[in-house]
């Protein structure tokens, strides 16, 4: 890796110590250090100022695809093609929850802006939110046709909101709203034209839809109330 100086383009570091290739890197809050997912299935913590090796996080049997630390700093997570995402205290390198769920390669992970949750993007095609004290799943948003490449995580005035990019060339806000069910999920709006937006549409009465098409509707948005007799 090489950190370069953002103002004049100066060559400041080179971080040597990974066996393979570097897949995610990304600073920590403070920018005081940097932690890195490789190839050689570790994660490596960087000194930024002095560009010294700190610690090597060891666990993941495959390739780390992304690494993402907490809003506060105190804590990395690690998505891992072993279809993981693990949790690393990002002062003493102990780790923490092994999150366990997804069914094929973890490419995307990222933390909600309170910290107490995460977010991740798979091959199986799925978007997972995760309770980062109990290594919980709360959810698992499904309806992708294609691996999930990318998550971000946002919260305004208005609410909480996730974006994901997929292979299909798609980019998705979805909204989320805890209640004490759980979470709710509900598709906000997608890039592409065909994607399918029924926020709001009520489906209760429509026959012929199976429990698991329901499911996905109602996870677009879709509402319980009365009979549509326009939706087919």
């Amino acid at each position: 890796m090489r950190l370069w100086d953002a103002a004049s383009g100066t060559l400041r570091h080179t971080l040597e110590g990974h066996t393979n290739w570097v897949n995610s890197v990304t600073y920590s809050p403070s920018g005081e250090q940097i932690a890195s997912g490789s190839q050689d299935k570790t994660v490596r913590l960087w000194d930024t100022h002095s560009g010294t090796a700190g610690l090597i996080l060891k666990g993941h049997t495959y390739r780390v695809n992304s690494v993402v630390y907490s809003p506060t700093g105190t804590q990395i997570a690690s998505g891992s093609e072993d279809k993981t995402v693990r949790l690393w205290d990002a002062a003493s390198g102990a780790p923490g929850h092994t999150l366990v769920g997804h069914t094929g390669a973890v490419n995307s992970v990222t933390y909600s802006p309170s910290g107490e949750q995460i977010a991740s993007g798979s091959q199986d095609k799925t978007v997972r939110l995760w309770e980062v004290s109990s290594g919980q799943c709360l959810k698992v948003i499904q309806g992708f046709s294609v691996h999930v490449c990318s998550v971000a995580w946002k919260a305004t005035s208005k609410g909480n909101y996730l974006a994901s990019g997929s292979f299909d060339n798609s980019v998705r806000q979805w909204e989320m709203k805890k209640n004490h069910e759980g979470y709710k999920v509900r598709l906000i709006w997608s890039s592409m034209h065909w994607a399918l937006n029924v926020a709001d549409t009520l489906i209760d009465g429509v026959h012929g839809l199976s429990k698991m098409n329901k499911a996905l509707l109602k996870q677009c948005g879709a509402q319980e109330g009365i009979i549509l007799s326009d939706l087919a």
